[in-house]
């Protein structure tokens, strides 16, 4: 079994005493490629944004054995990086100078730039074939664009744990088939990858593990073929499926039962 890189124990979460995560107990290993589904309003995006601290929780989350509020903040950001759902940014910098932020968690001292940083930002805007943008102001890209701007921007920062909030959501499906490949890609370097997902399929035919939530709770946590039954799918979205194995793609599917002639 991989190595464990991330527990979170007994993660509660409320806001004006709403209570919005409950009781979440999770183990996450190195070379995972972990999927966060459930409908909306569920809390998904509200538990990813916990992981890294954005969120003020209770409870315990640690990173390689160690609580997050014991990290400093800049050796935190050299564990695990996040990319927002909201792609919108109002100042006008150059999409090179995005990418390059990335890579603030290793400065010593201010916004001291290397050789060695711009060679890292480039190999990753060349990989999301962005390099052509790399002088444009972000603020004049479409929302795809401004998507591959920023994951390039998370991959530059190097971390050992990536989290991802619907990182395909603007994207077509070339850019969020090579990503989701890509994503695949730095598993097999034993790099830990959160992301929200919305598309269950997609979420089958890449994660290795998935957690579905609903009103808050985890209701499964597992293998894809663990997680997506009939069972769960009628309490997470209720509705009605049946859920087989597909021939044409050999992976998990399903189909509302209303759609079955």
């Amino acid at each position: 079994m991989n190595e464990s890189i991330m527990t979170i124990e007994n993660l509660n979460f409320e806001v004006q005493n709403k209570h919005i995560l409950k009781n979440i107990n999770l183990e996450f290993y190195k070379g995972e490629l972990v999927g966060i589904i459930g409908p909306n309003g569920a809390g998904k995006s509200t538990l990813l944004k916990c992981f890294n601290g954005i969120n003020t929780y209770e409870g315990t989350i640690c990173i390689k054995g160690k609580d997050i509020k014991k990290y400093e903040d800049k050796i935190l950001a050299q564990n695990i990086s996040f990319m927002n759902q909201n792609t919108n940014i109002n100042f006008p910098f150059s999409c090179e100078d995005i990418i390059l932020m990335g890579r603030y968690p290793y400065m010593k001292s201010g916004y001291d730039l290397k050789e060695s940083d711009k060679i890292i930002a480039k190999k990753y805007m060349e990989y999301m074939n962005i390099i052509d943008l790399r002088e444009k102001k972000i603020t004049e890209l479409s929302g795809g664009e401004r998507q591959r701007v920023l994951f390039s921007k998370v991959l530059t920062q190097e971390t050992d744990i990536i989290l991802l909030d619907e990182p395909t959501s603007n994207l077509d499906i070339k850019y969020q088939e090579e990503i989701f490949k890509y994503m695949k890609k730095l598993t097999e370097e034993q790099k830990l990858i959160v992301t929200t997902i919305h598309d269950l399929r997609v979420a089958i035919k890449y994660c290795t593990k998935l957690i579905l939530i609903k009103d808050g709770y985890v209701i499964a946590n597992g293998k894809c073929n663990e997680v997506i039954t009939e069972e769960n799918i009628k309490m997470a979205y209720d509705i009605d499926v049946s859920v087989y194995k597909n021939p044409v793609t050999n992976n998990l599917d399903f189909c509302i039962k209303d759609d079955i002639t």
